[in-house]
C-alpha cells in the first residue's frame, strides 16, 4: 500500500513520541530507584548506628529484663526496621520478627553479604529479597561489642515497599502523560502533516508544469524553512531554463546566419571560378592576353577559398576546444620584434609605417604561442588592409602590475570605426563595409578568430575607435 507523505509523517511523529517517552520512562525508573534506595540506605545507617549504641551499653537504655530479645523489639519500634543481632560467627542472638522459640532455628548469617562487609570493612550493606519474609529487603550491618565483652553485629533490614510504591505511582504518571501526550500528537502531527503536504503539492504541481514546458510559472515561496528553500531553487531553476532556452534561441539563429554566411562565402569565389572556366573553355584559353587574365582570377579565386577554408577549419577547432591548453611564459621583448618584421614589407608597399613601441625586458605571460602570434597576425593584417597610406600601426605591451595582467595592444592612425559597430565586430562573417571587405579577399572570421585564441588562453580582446582618428585592440593576458 502506498502510504502519502502526510501520513509518513504522522506516524513518523508517533513513534518519535512514543519512542521519547519509553526512554524518558526508563531513565527517570532508573534514577528514581538509585536515589531512593541511596536514601533509604543513610537514613537506615543512621538508625543502625544508635541500635549499635543502644545494644552495646553496660546498663541498657531499654530495661528489658536480660532479654536481648526483648531489647531487639524494643529497637525495631523505635527504629520502625527489622533488629537483627549476632555473634560475630554469625549465630544470630535476637531477632525482632521471630518468636522465642523460632531463634534457635535461624540458619547461620555469617555468608550474609552485608556480614561479610561489616566483618571487613566495619559497615555492609546489601538488597535482597529475604528468603524468611519474602520480600525485597535493604540489609545494613556493623560489629560492636556487647556489654559481656564479647564481639557482636547488628543488622537492620526493612523492605523496599516505598521504592515499590513510588515506582508504581511513576508508571501510572507517564501512563496518563503518554496517553496525553500521544493525542495532543495526533492533533498537532496531523496538523503538521496538513500543512506541510499542502506546500509540498504546490511544489510538486509547479515542477509537473514546469517538466511540461511551462516555464513561467513560479512557487512564489516565501519563508526561511527548507521547503521555501526548495520553492526558490525551483523558482530559479526555472528561471536559467528560460534563459539557457533563449540563448539556445539565439545560438540557433547564430547558427543559421553563420551557415547562411558561409554559404555565400563559398559560393561567390566557387561562381567566379566556375565562370572562368566556363569562359576559357568556351575559347579564351586560346588568347594568351585572355588566358593569363582568367588564369590570374582563378588563382586569386583558389587562394581566397584556401584562406576561407582555413579560418573556418581554425574557427572549429578554437569553438570547440579539447583537453585545456598547456600554457607557458613567453618573453614579450623577445617575441614582439620577430612578429613585425613577418608585416613590415607589406606595411612599406602600402606606404605605411609599422613599428614597436618600447616595454619592459622582464615582462613575460603565460600563453600558447601559436595561438597568441596567429592572434596578433590577424589583428596586424587587418590594420595594414584597412589603413590609408601614411598612417601609422603601433605595437606594445604594458603591465598591470595589480591585477597581474598584461595588456598587449595594436593602436593604429586609420579612418576608425563608427560606434555602431563595435559590439558586433567580433562575430563570425561580420563586416563594417561587406563591399569594401571583398574586395581586400577578407574571409569576416579573422576577429572572431582572435577573440576565441585569446578566450582559450584565459585571455579577453577589446575594441576602442574614433571615427577619423583611428582604432586600438588590446589583448589582455595573464601575467607569469
Amino acid at each position: 500500500m502506498k502510504l502519502r507523505v502526510r501520513t509518513k509523517l504522522f506516524f513518523s511523529s508517533v513513534m518519535l513520541i512514543a519512542l521519547c517517552l519509553a526512554v524518558s520512562y526508563g531513565y527517570l525508573r532508573r534514577t528514581l530507584t538509585t536515589y531512593l534506595t541511596e536514601r533509604i540506605e543513610q537514613d537506615l545507617g543512621q538508625r543502625l548506628k544508635l541500635v549499635a549504641y543502644a545494644a552495646q551499653q553496660p546498663a541498657p537504655l531499654f530495661p528489658h529484663n536480660g532479654s536481648l530479645q526483648t531489647l531487639a523489639r524494643k529497637l525495631s519500634r523505635l527504629s520502625d526496621a527489622r533488629v537483627t543481632l549476632l555473634l560475630q560467627n554469625g549465630s544470630p542472638l535476637a531477632d525482632s520478627e521471630v518468636e522465642d522459640h523460632e531463634l534457635a532455628s535461624l540458619p547461620n548469617h555469617l555468608d550474609r553479604p552485608e556480614i561479610e562487609d561489616a566483618l571487613k570493612a566495619g559497615y555492609g550493606q546489601s538488597t535482597r529479597r529475604s528468603t524468611t519474609l519474602q520480600k525485597a529487603m535493604m540489609y545494613v550491618a556493623m560489629p560492636f561489642p556487647l556489654p559481656d565483652g564479647r564481639q557482636a553485629l547488628a543488622r537492620l533490614s526493612m523492605p523496599l515497599t516505598d521504592v515499590e510504591h513510588a515506582l508504581a505511582r511513576l508508571h501510572f504518571l507517564l501512563s496518563v502523560a503518554a496517553v496525553l501526550c500521544l493525542g495532543v500528537a495526533v492533533l498537532l502531527s496531523s496538523l503538521a502533516a496538513h500543512l506541510l503536504a499542502r506546500s509540498l503539492r504546490k511544489l510538486t504541481d509547479v515542477a509537473h508544469r514546469m517538466a511540461l514546458g511551462d516555464l513561467d510559472t513560479r512557487t512564489q515561496s516565501r519563508g526561511e524553512d527548507e521547503l521555501a528553500g526548495l520553492g526558490r531553487d525551483l523558482d530559479s531553476l526555472a528561471e536559467h531554463l528560460s534563459h539557457a532556452l533563449s540563448e539556445l534561441g539565439k545560438l540557433e539563429t547564430l547558427r543559421r546566419e553563420f551557415v547562411a554566411n558561409a554559404s555565400h562565402e563559398l559560393r561567390t569565389p566557387l561562381s567566379v571560378l566556375l565562370s572562368a572556366v566556363e569562359t576559357l573553355q568556351a575559347g579564351a584559353a586560346h588568347d594568351p592576353k585572355a588566358a593569363s587574365q582568367f588564369h590570374d582570377i582563378i588563382y586569386r579565386q583558389a587562394e581566397r577559398l584556401r584562406l576561407l577554408v582555413n579560418d573556418l577549419l581554425d574557427l572549429s577547432r578554437l569553438s570547440h576546444p579539447g583537453p585545456p591548453l598547456s600554457l607557458a611564459p613567453l618573453r614579450l621583448f623577445d617575441w614582439l620584434p620577430k612578429q613585425l618584421a613577418v608585416f613590415f614589407p607589406r606595411a612599406k608597399a602600402r606606404f605605411q609605417t609599422l613599428h614597436a613601441l618600447p616595454g619592459d625586458p622582464d615582462v613575460s605571460v603565460l600563453v600558447d604561442e601559436p595561438l597568441l602570434s596567429r592572434a596578433l597576425s590577424n589583428l596586424l593584417d587587418n590594420a595594414i588592409k584597412y589603413c590609408r597610406p601614411g598612417d601609422t600601426i603601433s605595437v606594445g605591451y604594458a603591465p598591470d602590475s595589480p591585477a597581474g595582467r598584461v595588456r598587449l595592444f595594436v593602436t593604429d592612425t586609420g579612418p576608425g570605426i563608427e560606434p555602431q559597430h563595435l559590439p558586433r565586430l567580433f562575430e563570425r562573417f561580420y563586416r563594417i563595409d561587406p563591399g569594401r571587405s571583398r574586395e581586400i579577399y577578407g574571409t569576416g572570421l579573422g576577429l572572431s578568430i582572435v577573440r576565441h585564441a585569446v578566450e582559450s588562453m584565459h585571455g579577453q580582446v577589446s575594441v576602442a575607435s574614433t571615427v577619423g582618428e583611428g582604432t586600438t585592440f588590446t589583448i589582455t593576458l595573464s601575467m607569469q
